[in-house]
């Protein structure tokens, strides 16, 4: 989610998000969450983020020139986003480890260390690493569909999005495999592609009835009681949930010009900050014995994550840059050995 050129609104929303990741973990209740109205803004952080990634990937493959899933699948373009995503992931994964010894817990065996790392860990939000591990690889082909038949790629991925719904219904997936799926936020990703390279026009019928039908959506299901049939896993953040989100995340994106220097770094370091919060969630039970005051509890959450996940940032930026580039060379020494 970066560019050569920074966009500083897409780095103002990014750190919008990243607070909300924070603000959704902390010790709600079902009803304070309806009660403040979380389905309609703080729970729509993620989906927002992954809007944004098709958004900006999208403008990255433009750049470079990638056009073919050949061009795609290449080693060097896939291995340098592999990279960005393990290396702050292992570093978080090593010090939830040591946060689980710390409170009396740990994991036991080799190949459970294993599966624990590849299911991205156990906090607060541990789906995001793999989810984005799957996102390179499957970003492509989202790409190639918007590229190649613009509206109607759209159309196609959002197809494929309720059939991976219907699918997951049909076969009795459960809830644990879902979560862990990057094809349940399909459409988000396919229209953050589209609004970066499609034939974008707004269409002010389209985009209420969308919105419309999103917010019934989440009124039937989280404050009506409404039990879907088919998207029953995760239905806040849903396929039909995000056609609420869909057309005022295509507002804020193309409404350039938002500046805050500080949410900008929020933004920027937004993924080490995520990490941290995934970690700390893990041992917060510690604060909140210190600290009885709910405002306070939150307050001190969201400093310690932001103030931590900004030195994770500094720290780790330079350590990935290292790791591409030994793994660059080692590339370049079998390119020349073959």
């Amino acid at each position: 989610m970066e560019e050569d050129k920074r966009n500083h609104s897409i780095d103002c929303i990014k750190g919008i998000c990243i607070l909300f990741i924070i603000v959704t973990h902390f010790t709600w209740t079902d009803r304070e969450k309806l009660q403040y109205l979380f389905p309609f803004w703080i729970d729509m952080a993620v989906p927002f983020l992954m809007i944004i990634s098709g958004f900006v990937y999208s403008k990255s493959y433009v750049k470079h020139g990638i056009i073919t899933l050949e061009n795609a699948y290449c080693l060097r373009n896939v291995l340098n986003k592999i990279i960005r995503y393990t290396v702050p992931f292992a570093i978080a994964f090593v010090l939830e480890e040591v946060v689980f010894i710390f409170l009396g817990g740990g994991r036991h065996g080799i190949l459970q260390i294993i599966k624990d790392f590849i299911s991205g860990g156990d906090g607060r939000g541990s789906y995001y690493y793999p989810v984005m591990i799957q996102f390179i690889f499957y970003f492509p082909v989202i790409y190639v569909l918007i590229k190649k038949y613009d509206l109607r790629g759209l159309y196609v991925c959002a197809f494929i999005n309720m059939i991976y719904e219907i699918c997951k219904s049909a076969y009795g997936m459960n809830v644990e495999c879902y979560r862990l799926l990057v094809f349940r936020y399909t459409l988000c990703i396919a229209f953050g592609c589209y609004l970066s390279i499609g034939n974008y026009k707004r269409n002010i019928g389209i985009s209420w009835a969308m919105i419309l039908t999103g917010i019934l959506y989440i009124v039937a299901f989280r404050y009506l009681g409404y039990t879907p049939p088919v998207t029953n896993f995760w239905t806040g953040t849903c396929f039909w949930a995000c056609l609420y989100l869909i057309p005022i995340s295509a507002w804020i994106l193309r409404s350039s010009g938002m500046r805050n220097s500080i949410l900008e770094l929020f933004g920027r370091a937004s993924y080490n900050i995520f990490l941290v919060q995934m970690v700390y969630y893990r041992g917060a039970g510690i604060v909140y014995g210190l600290i009885k005051n709910r405002a306070l509890q939150l307050g001190v959450n969201l400093m310690i994550c932001l103030g931590m996940g900004l030195i994770f940032y500094y720290i780790e930026q330079p350590l990935t840059a290292f790791v591409n580039k030994r793994a660059y060379l080692v590339l370049e020494e079998i390119d020349d050995s073959n």
